[in-house]
């Protein structure tokens, strides 16, 4: 009889290895059981690897049918190991979310609450936030050219924002932080990396009104 589905992720708590492309979509008795299950989890990550665990989206079905929900999603989008699935263009939270509105049973997306003041699922949401966010400053600016410094090249790969994602060198990429992956190698640095005109990509957002903040590493969406 269980009743809530979660995504939840790991994180680095020293930011030097990027996990953040690795989803857990899991299933726990009730609302109040969500803190408990996710306790269990980052105790088991954090003693068996150097990893900490966190819940960043979870919905409660009036009926008993997360199982069935979570049977569904693990058929679309089918997990390489256990229950863990790989998020590369870190899509998986949106089309979760999308495709639960479209089913027929009754759900709501649960309110994390103290979660939302814990840094570590600050930096798990935000990013999974950056599609999105990327789709909407190209409904703001149309397609544009971008630089990749690629820091260790002599000359800086370019790169054209369209409609349906990055190309780079005739490449798509769904999202920067894919090509980011591909081309620098982390997904920590993307939105600095990544230039319009000369300026980050994360300035140029924030200059068509977006509303991100930056931190020491990356960006953050409020």
């Amino acid at each position: 009889m269980k009743h809530v589905l979660y995504i939840g992720q790991p994180y680095d708590p020293l930011e030097e290895v990027d996990v953040q492309n690795r989803k857990k979509v899991g299933i726990t008795q009730s609302k109040g059981h969500l803190p408990i299950r996710e306790g269990q989890l980052k105790k088991n990550a954090s003693t068996i690897m150097p990893f900490g665990y966190v819940v960043v989206k979870a919905w409660e079905f009036k009926e008993s049918v997360a199982s069935e929900v979570e049977k569904l999603i693990h058929n679309i989008r089918q997990p390489y190991a256990g229950e863990w699935i790989l998020d590369e263009d870190l899509t998986l939270v949106d089309a979760i979310t999308a495709l639960i509105e479209h089913l027929k049973y009754e759900s709501s997306e649960i309110d994390l609450g103290t979660y939302t003041e814990d840094v570590e699922f600050k930096k798990a949401k935000q990013s999974n936030s950056w599609a999105k966010l990327e789709r909407e400053l190209y409904e703001k600016i149309g397609e544009s050219s971008l630089t990749v410094d690629t820091w260790n090249s002599f000359k800086p790969v370019e790169g054209v924002l369209k409609e349906d994602g990055y190309y780079v060198d005739g490449q798509r990429y769904n999202t920067i932080a894919k090509a980011c992956r591909c081309i620098v190698g982390t997904s920590n640095f993307c939105y600095k990396a990544f230039l319009i005109n000369g300026t980050p990509i994360v300035e140029v957002m924030k200059d068509q009104g977006l509303d991100v903040i930056l931190n020491h590493n990356n960006c953050a969406i409020k």
